[in-house]
Order: structure tokens, then C-alpha cells, then sequence
């Protein structure tokens, strides 16, 4: 029995990669590029400032970011006056009468 190998790689058959003017034409796709790592966290002030831009009331600010209404107004700079301080326009407030030792 003989055995004969050839050096030549006649024998497979090759396939030529297809001519420009035989491919067909592919559809070019845009996608915007993102790349991982690509993200800005903002600080909780940071988003308190942008949702009250976008008329976002301080109630449905605290809400979306779980924070309490007066850290929303701290962030914004709001000063609350306390209730027990402010009278109501066109009201008078009456001193306490102050205990006398008897």
C-alpha cells in the first residue's frame, strides 16, 4: 500500500472572498455610543436643584428621593418660619400673663 502526500494544497478547493461589485450592500446602523462608565451620579442637592427646575413641587421632591420635606428646603435654601412664631395677618397675639409670686 502507498501513501503519497502532495505539498500542494491543490486538491481543497479555496473560496475567494466576494468582489465589491458582487456583495450586496449592507445597511449601515448608528447607535449612540455608550460606553460603561459613562454615568454622573448626582449629589441628593444636586437632584433636589434640577427636579425643583423641572416644577417638581418640594413634597414630590422629597417623596422621589426619600428625604424629608425639610431637608428639601434646606437643599433649596427655604427658610420655614415656626407656626407658634407667626401670627396670622389681621390677628393679635396676647402675651402670656407672667406668674407673680404671692
Amino acid at each position: 500500500m502507498a501513501v503519497s502526500i502532495s505539498g500542494s494544497l491543490s486538491s481543497q478547493s479555496t473560496v475567494a472572498p466576494p468582489s465589491p461589485a458582487e456583495s450586496t450592500p449592507t445597511e449601515v446602523v448608528h447607535r449612540p455610543v455608550s460606553a460603561i462608565g459613562d454615568t454622573v451620579k448626582l449629589s441628593q442637592a444636586a437632584q433636589v436643584h434640577q427636579l425643583k427646575q423641572q416644577g417638581q413641587a418640594l413634597s414630590q421632591i422629597a417623596s422621589n428621593l426619600g428625604i424629608p420635606v425639610a431637608t428639601v428646603d434646606g437643599y433649596l435654601g427655604v427658610t420655614v418660619a415656626k407656626a407658634a412664631l407667626v401670627a396670622p395677618a389681621g390677628s393679635t397675639v396676647k402675651a402670656a400673663p407672667v406668674p407673680t409670686k404671692g
